[in-house]
């Protein structure tokens, strides 16, 4: 009897422990069951290694909502395609910076404003989210849509690991197509042709020629002095000052043609300054219109320039990040190189290493 008892006891606590618990679970997920969700798809033509289902949706830092599905585009659409669909639920009372009656009008303006959904890591983590922003469209991040989405669609942005990586993929590739080879060819010749050049030079006639130029300078310098002190430079003088004493006479003689000439200048002058006075007159209107609008085009200059600035802000913790997750990943290359020139033969002939934990099987 007593043994009846006991399990009559056991099994009513199981009993009470269980509705206590689903009434529990009721009580607490009722919200998340009866929740409003707006269902909403993006696609990447990139790897989305690090993203999995239940990621978070990001605006500017703030959670809005989690990824629903991640899966293909051509087993959805049923189209050619090698992009990843992407579906996530969007918080009902989302605003993104816009104003509506319903999270899908809000939504659909930020769209038209330029927002966009872009692939993010956390640290060093390698765990992925999606981050959306207001952003200007790059040619590169135009995808192909043949087919008619589902859900609202909000455009993708290429990755900032994949903008780098495309960067250094032009860059290597333009290196390659440089024909290092031909140039280093060309400037040998070159250097070849220089020596040779220079070992042409006779520097000693070369010198020779110069000590009898000199030598013929100095004659000529004697020569000229000498035919200075003659009678004949004298008479050539004095015919140089009769010279000018007829043409100081002349000078004189047209003084009064000048004079009047003078006159007819200032007269021309002053028609020419009442012209530009009427001139001044008819276009200032047109000048101050023009000032006007070159004001307005320096402020729209200063406005993208702070605009720009902002930009540059908001992305430099993201700047810093990229740029020690690529310097950890260039030491981490670096102590692999050097293990393999070490120890070659690991990569052949090493046997992975055992898994921990798992115990050798007698």
């Amino acid at each position: 009897m007593t043994q009846k008892a006991n399990f009559f006891k056991l099994g009513l606590f199981v009993l009470i422990a269980f509705g206590l618990g689903a009434s529990f679970l009721i009580i607490f997920g009722a919200g998340q069951f009866f929740k409003k969700e707006l269902l909403v798809e993006t696609c990447f033509n990139e790897s989305v290694q690090g993203l999995s289902i239940g990621s978070e949706v990001k605006y500017k830092g703030i959670q809005i909502g989690s990824v629903k599905s991640i899966t293909s585009v051509a087993s959805v659409y049923k189209t050619k395609s090698d992009y990843v669909l992407v579906i996530m639920a969007l918080e009902e009372g989302i605003s993104l910076g816009q104003t509506g009656d319903s999270a899908e009008e809000r939504v659909q303006n930020a769209i038209n404003d330029g927002l966009v959904i872009r692939l993010s890591f956390k640290g060093l983590t390698g765990v992925g989210y999606l981050e959306t922003d207001y952003a200007a469209k790059n040619p590169g991040d135009n995808l192909m849509i043949t087919w008619t989405p589902d859900n609202i669609y909000i455009p993708s942005q290429r990755s900032s690991m994949k903008q780098f990586g495309d960067s250094m993929t032009q860059i290597l590739d333009s290196l390659a197509a440089m024909n290092v080879k031909g140039i280093t060819k060309d400037i040998e010749t070159l250097l070849k042709t220089l020596d040779t050049k220079a070992n042409d030079f006779d520097i000693n006639n070369i010198s020779l020629l110069a000590a009898s130029l000199l030598k013929e300078l100095k004659e000529t310098n004697q020569k000229i002095s000498k035919a200075i002190e003659t009678d004949k430079i004298n008479h050539v003088l004095e015919d140089a000052q009769a010279s000018f004493s007829e043409l100081r006479g002349i000078v004189e003689t047209s003084r009064v043609p000048l004079g009047s000439a003078i006159n007819d200048f200032q007269k021309a002058a002053s028609s020419t300054k009442n012209m530009a006075e009427t001139l001044e007159t008819k276009l200032s209107p047109k000048f101050d219109s023009l000032s006007v609008n070159l004001d307005k085009l320096v402020e729209n200059l200063s406005a993208a320039s702070g605009l720009i600035e902002h930009m540059v802000w908001l992305n430099s913790d993201r700047v810093k990040l990229i740029m020690e997750n690529l310097e950890t990943t260039s030491e981490n290359l670096k102590q692999m190189s050097k293990d393999i020139k070490q120890y070659p033969g690991r990569l052949i002939f090493e046997k992975p290493p055992e898994k921990i934990g798992t115990e050798k099987k007698n």
